[in-house]
């Protein structure tokens, strides 16, 4: 039933989180039927119909002593057989990954202004006072390495396989990029760069959220997320750099 509650599992870390969170929901439920067992147990057992004189000793604590002595073991073993090496797995990249993309994502009210390096993989300088409509990043076309760079609003598209590295930062407030399928979930903060990365496995369209109220505008915080095979990555990457190198010789 979980799953079906879940969006669609997209990443190669997916199911590592998703078990995590079974695991947290298995072991609510056990601890409550396990207390609502006991509180029955108790009404039953301390009915007034049984012990019509209170007695000032009470019943032994060894019971609820053991129980949350169990609780605690079963919290530790949840955090060291699951939640930690699922945590530990995502907070570097794994050596494995080869060609990652990189791409920048700069949060502000309310837009993700997304920054792809191009087919050199490298890039180019950014200025603010360049940053317009049109060019949403500041993205400097003279710079060493800029002029095959990709600056989209709202547009995140990435090829299916391959690990993407998202450097992520904000303008002004704090904000949270959120890939639900992805399970990606990381806070822009203003004047830090963080990083996240995930390796889709699933091609398809969805919504890049933020998790964070980040203003009254806070519901036009949104984006498109598309997940597509390489080769057709590769023709909208070509067609993204005909839009731009058009636009230059405007």
């Amino acid at each position: 039933m979980i799953e079906r509650l879940l969006p669609i599992a997209g990443s190669e870390h997916a199911s590592a989180l998703d078990a995590v969170l079974y695991s947290v929901h298995v072991h609510m439920a056990v601890q409550a039927i396990a207390w609502g067992a006991f509180l029955v147990y108790c009404l039953i057992r301390f009915r007034a119909g049984k012990h019509p004189q209170p007695s000032a000793a009470g019943a032994s604590p060894l019971l609820p002593v053991l129980a949350i002595g169990l609780v605690i073991v079963a919290d530790a073993v949840l955090l060291a057989s699951a939640a930690l090496p699922a945590w530990y797995q995502r907070t570097s990249l794994p050596s494995s990954v080869a060609e990652p993309l990189d791409v920048r994502v700069i949060a502000e009210q309310f837009a993700w202004n997304i920054h792809y390096p191009g087919p050199d993989g490298r890039f180019g300088l950014t200025r603010d006072a360049l940053i317009g409509p049109s060019n949403p990043l500041g993205i400097d076309r003279g710079a060493a390495n800029a002029s095959d760079d990709i600056g989209i609003l709202n547009i995140l598209t990435v090829p299916l396989g391959r690990a993407v590295i998202v450097h992520l930062t904000s303008r002004d407030v704090v904000h949270s990029f959120t890939l639900n399928e992805m399970r990606v979930k990381q806070d822009a903060v203003p004047g830090l760069t963080a990083r996240t990365w995930f390796t889709p496995t699933v091609a398809g369209r969805w919504e890049i959220a933020c998790s964070q109220l980040c203003g009254l505008g806070h519901y036009r915080m949104r984006g498109d997320f598309a997940v597509m095979p390489l080769a057709q990555w590769d023709e909208w990457q070509q067609s993204e750099l005909a839009l731009i190198d058009r636009s230059i010789r405007r």
